[in-house]
C-alpha cells in the first residue's frame, strides 16, 4: 500500500496560520461584524485584528476571545477533548502512576 500524505499535514505552520487568519475573517464577515466591532468585542486594536486576519498569528487568549464572540468556543474546546481512557488507564491516572506514551517515550503523569 502506498503511503499517501494528507495535504493538510504537508502544509507549513505559516501556511496553516495564514488559512486560519482568512477563515477568521470569513467568520467575522459572516457575522456582519466590522473589524472595529470585532476588535472591540475581543479586546484588541483594529490594527492587531488586521494582522491576525493576514497572518493568522495570535495568542491563545485572543483565539478564545474570538471563538467566544463568534459562538465557536465549544467547537474549539471539542478539538481538544481527550479520548476516553480504558478502565486501567483511568485507575492508573487516579493513582498518579499512569505512564503515558508520548512520541515513543513513556512519561509518568
Amino acid at each position: 500500500m502506498l503511503n499517501t500524505i494528507d495535504p493538510l499535514y504537508a502544509k507549513t505552520n505559516g501556511e496553516i496560520l495564514k488559512e486560519f487568519g482568512e477563515m477568521l475573517k470569513q467568520w467575522r464577515i459572516t457575522n456582519n461584524l466590522t473589524q472595529q466591532e470585532f476588535a472591540d468585542a475581543i479586546g484588541i486594536s483594529v490594527n492587531h485584528l488586521s494582522k491576525i486576519e493576514r497572518s493568522g498569528k495570535t495568542t491563545l487568549t485572543t483565539l478564545i476571545a474570538a471563538s467566544r464572540q463568534l459562538r465557536l468556543l465549544q467547537k474549539l474546546l471539542d478539538v481538544y477533548t481527550p479520548p476516553d481512557l480504558t478502565p486501567m488507564q483511568q485507575y492508573e491516572l487516579e493513582k498518579g502512576n499512569a505512564k503515558i506514551k508520548i512520541g515513543g517515550k513513556r512519561v509518568k503523569s
